[in-house]
């Protein structure tokens, strides 16, 4: 039985990938560079209107509590977040790596990472917020935050990945205050 190359899903996990003819550079998005544009920004400012309507439909479905309210809010924005990465799970990989502390240590965390944050979400969604998971939220967003922090203090420009390829936005102020709210929000539910 003979193969077609083109129907073979490559996985690079390796420095070798930045020299296959099929595979764009690390820093690129695969429909075109990221920049800063009304349009970026208006698809991302209905995501996450979307995602505060969802949760608070959720949370009040569910029995208003402000423990009750933050963990259906982590949950929705996992879980949303996990899904947007999973249209191109490659890409999200490379393009993490580039800024993510684990990520760039860790060849495979850059796969293996939306299927956390989808995990957490679900993990939100079923609880209010139980110690553990509050725990490796605030290191999973705090290693995050602090990679965005320092690639943003080194002014280096990379594409988002936080949204995967469906929002076309540079690495920004806004991805350090995502991950630094549900840092905090992962905290505040601790002692709660």
């Amino acid at each position: 039985m003979k193969v077609d190359e083109k129907e073979i899903e490559h996985i690079y996990l390796d420095e070798e990938e930045d020299q296959s003819p099929h595979r764009p550079a690390a820093h690129a998005h695969a429909g075109g560079h990221a920049v800063e544009s009304k349009a970026e920004y208006r698809k991302f400012y209905k995501v996450i209107f979307a995602i505060f309507a969802v949760a608070t439909i959720l949370s009040l479905i569910r029995g208003w509590d402000i423990n009750r309210a933050m963990a259906d809010f982590m949950a929705v924005f996992f879980i949303t977040f996990a899904a947007f990465k999973f249209q191109n799970l490659e890409e999200f990989a490379h393009t993490y790596r580039t800024y993510d502390l684990l990520a760039a240590r860790i060849r495979p965390w850059g796969y293996i990472f939306p299927f956390v944050e989808a995990f957490l979400g679900f993990w939100y969604l079923l609880s209010s917020g139980p110690m553990w998971l509050n725990i490796l939220t605030m290191f999973f967003t705090g290693t995050a935050a602090y990679g965005v922090y320092k690639t943003l203090q080194q002014k280096r420009q990379f594409h988002c990945a936080c949204l995967g390829t469906f929002i076309k936005l540079p690495l920004s102020r806004v991805s350090l205050v995502e991950d630094a709210t549900m840092f905090i929000m992962a905290g505040v539910m601790l002692f709660l």
